[in-house]
Order: C-alpha cells, then sequence, then structure tokens
C-alpha cells in the first residue's frame, strides 16, 4: 500500500512549487484533485502545452468558477471530506473566496491547510506577488552567481519554486503524522522567501562570522578551494576539493605531489590566499588532459569530481537511467512526454503513473458524483458556467 492511499487532497495551486507537492503527493497515493479555472492554469500554453502534463502526473481534474455560488458549494463540499487543502493565492485572495484557514478549519478540523506564497503569511511583503527570480535576486542568490568580476546571474532553473514544492511535500507528510497523534490538522505558512533565505545558508553563517558578503566567483567559491569548473581537452571537469584530505587525493592521483610538499598549498587557508599562484598550474594541468581520463583515475580514488553535462547528456545519462530519474509517458495530442521522476524513493512505494496529468475539468463529473451531485444538478451547473467538464 502507498503511504498517503486514501487521504484526499485538493489542489488549488499552479505554475510549479505547489503542483510540485501536489505531485509527490499524488505520487506517494493520495487522491489529489487538481482544481482549476474554467479555462484552466494560466501557465496550460507552456512548453507546447506539454507543462501541466509534465507537472501534473497522478491527479485528477475539476474545473470550477469559484466566483459563483455552485462552484463554491462544490468545493465546499469535497472541503468536508478531504485531508489536504492546498492553495498560492496571494494571501488574502482565498479568503475573499471564502476558503480561507478559518472559515475551513471550521468546517474539517482534521484538515491539513497548506499556504503557498511568494513571502508569507505575516511580515510587511506578505501581500507581494512572489515569484522563483525575484525572490533569488532578494534574498542575495542572484547576486552571488555569475562569473568572476562579471555580471551577476539568475541560477539556471527554477531552484526556489521546485525546493518549495519538496518543502511543500514534506510539510504536509509532517503535519498528516501530527494529525495521528493529535486527531487535528493545523496550517502549512510556507514561502517562496523563507526557501531561499535556507538555500543560502552557508553563506548567512559565514557574514554572521566574518561580516563578508559572498564574491561572484563562477563556478568556485571564495571560501573553498579547489572546488571550481576546470578546462580539459574535451569537456569541462567540475572539482570538488572541499576539504584538505580531498587536497591530499587530488594531488596523488595526479602526480601532482609538488603541489602537496607545498607548504602555501598544505590547508585550505593557504590554498585560498594563495589561489592566484596555485590556480593558473591547476588550469595548466587539467588543460593537458581529457575529462575522460582524468574522471578514470580521480573517481577511483575517491576524488569527489564530475563532467559538466549538458541537459542533452543528462537524458542519455547511465545512471539516470538505472535510478529511474526521469520518465517518460504518451500524452495525448502531445506524444511522449518526460519529466523529472519523484527524487523520494521508498522501499514499499515504487513511483508509478497511475494517471496522466488531467485535461481541464477532466474529472469533474465524477468527482461531483462523489460527493452526492446527481446528473441534473451536475447538468445544470455546468450550464451556468459554475463548473467545467470536457
Amino acid at each position: 500500500m502507498l503511504p498517503l492511499s486514501d487521504t484526499l487532497v485538493l489542489d488549488l495551486t499552479q505554475v510549479i512549487a505547489g503542483p510540485t507537492a501536489g505531485q509527490i503527493l499524488g505520487d506517494m497515493g493520495a487522491d489529489v484533485i487538481k482544481v482549476e479555472p474554467l479555462g484552466g492554469e494560466h501557465f496550460r500554453p507552456h512548453f507546447g502545452g506539454a507543462w501541466v502534463p509534465s507537472m501534473n502526473r497522478n491527479k485528477r481534474g475539476l474545473a470550477l468558477d469559484l466566483r459563483t455560488e455552485g462552484g463554491r458549494d462544490v468545493l465546499m463540499r469535497l472541503v468536508a471530506k478531504a485531508d489536504v487543502f492546498m492553495e498560492a493565492f496571494t494571501p488574502g485572495v482565498i479568503d475573499k473566496l471564502g476558503f480561507g484557514w478559518e472559515t475551513v478549519s471550521k468546517v474539517n478540523p482534521k484538515l491539513v491547510y497548506a499556504s503557498v506564497s511568494g513571502y508569507g503569511q505575516t511580515g510587511p511583503y506578505s501581500s507581494r506577488p512572489g515569484y522563483d527570480p525575484c525572490i533569488q535576486a532578494e534574498v542575495g542568490l542572484i547576486e552571488a552567481t555569475g562569473p568572476m568580476d562579471g555580471e551577476m546571474c539568475r541560477v539556471g532553473t527554477a531552484a526556489v519554486d521546485y525546493s518549495t514544492g519538496l518543502a511543500c511535500a514534506g510539510g504536509i507528510a509532517f503535519a498528516l503524522l501530527a494529525r495521528h497523534k493529535t486527531g487535528r490538522g493545523q496550517r502549512l505558512d510556507l514561502s517562496l522567501f523563507d526557501v531561499g533565505v535556507h538555500l543560502m545558508s552557508h553563506w548567512i553563517t559565514n557574514h554572521g562570522l566574518t561580516g563578508e558578503d559572498p564574491v561572484r566567483m563562477g563556478t568556485g567559491n571564495s571560501i573553498l578551494f579547489p572546488l571550481r569548473v576546470f578546462e580539459t581537452r574535451t569537456k569541462p571537469i567540475y572539482i570538488a576539493g572541499t576539504n584538505d584530505p580531498f587536497w591530499k587525493i587530488l594531488c596523488k592521483a595526479l602526480g601532482c605531489e609538488e603541489w602537496l610538499a607545498d607548504p602555501r598549498f598544505v590547508t585550505n587557508e593557504g590554498r585560498v590566499a594563495h589561489r592566484a599562484i596555485l590556480e593558473p598550474m591547476m588550469e595548466a594541468h587539467f588543460a593537458e588532459h581529457t575529462c575522460e581520463a582524468l574522471l578514470a583515475i580521480l573517481l577511483p580514488a575517491g576524488m569527489p569530481c564530475s563532467a559538466v553535462q549538458k541537459v542533452s547528456d543528462l537524458m542519455d545519462n547511465e545512471h539516470a537511467k538505472a535510478r529511474g530519474s526521469i520518465v517518460e509517458y504518451d500524452y495525448p495530442g502531445l506524444g511522449p512526454i518526460k519529466a523529472a521522476a519523484n527524487p523520494m524513493k521508498l522501499s514499499d512505494a515504487p513511483l508509478e503513473v497511475r494517471r496522466l496529468a488531467p485535461r481541464v475539468g477532466e474529472h469533474t463529473v465524477e468527482i461531483m458524483r462523489g460527493v452526492g451531485y446527481s446528473d441534473a444538478e451536475i447538468a445544470a451547473l455546468r450550464e451556468s458556467k459554475a463548473v467545467g467538464a470536457p
């Protein structure tokens, strides 16, 4: 049995963070209902229509107009039965629709209620809409990223959004676990801002000790060396010499024991202080060899390192294939869809695509029947545009 079987989740979220959390819950066996406006979430057209299919597997689809009494009634009937309610509106919007925490927790005291927002439910920025790149900028991530003496850069993926989705799924699981002990639900207040701050953890600690802001160093790092990409005769290689024992392994494996014997380079502090001397020597050495030859000697020696690859390389990566890290399935009208697999690998809950991502309102009729609506009532609500179904 999957860990969240018999768990009903109402997922009113859109785009990345919330849908990622809902997809993880669905992968783990929950009955996740994706609640959308009649026209669908606003990211449905992205990637040629493949966005929602890639982000919302293992969910059912319900289309409601929550501005109508009929649409609100359908959702409230589901609230009374649900275990989890997920929303990602700007704080205050869901309350105006009649489904704020104070309201629904009275209808269903056992409900776990997850609010995902840009800046959280409290604080001076709480009313602002939040977007991943804006959060990256605000927490110092963009300013810390980019080439040395060059332009700052956004991280090349929605790192804050996806991390927020993972944290949301975990927070919901913790709240469900607590409910087994207390019999009560609770609210999860999760913000992209707080998750972004968490991603800067070691820089926050460093600033507390030294007062220093991060220095942009491309693929490198101002407080550890060698920790960067080096060019080789073939493809680049990343060397993660994060401590002195790894430095010894690196020097011995490369046959460069003169570096190891140099007192200036014995400690990380010394290597950082004398980077201008050591770095060109290392660059010249790596440039003489292929990435493949370097990996062949460094990996068996226990040195953390890797080839620098593109997404196209990842698609054919033997380890990704062995781990099932990427899933592929046919979606009607689009053909093969590839997506990242659930990273949470439980021994008794293997990932299965039990249900393709829903079309807008694909399961509206089925879901409404499940909460007591007659076919005549469903037809009337469809006619009044309170609900939508294909």
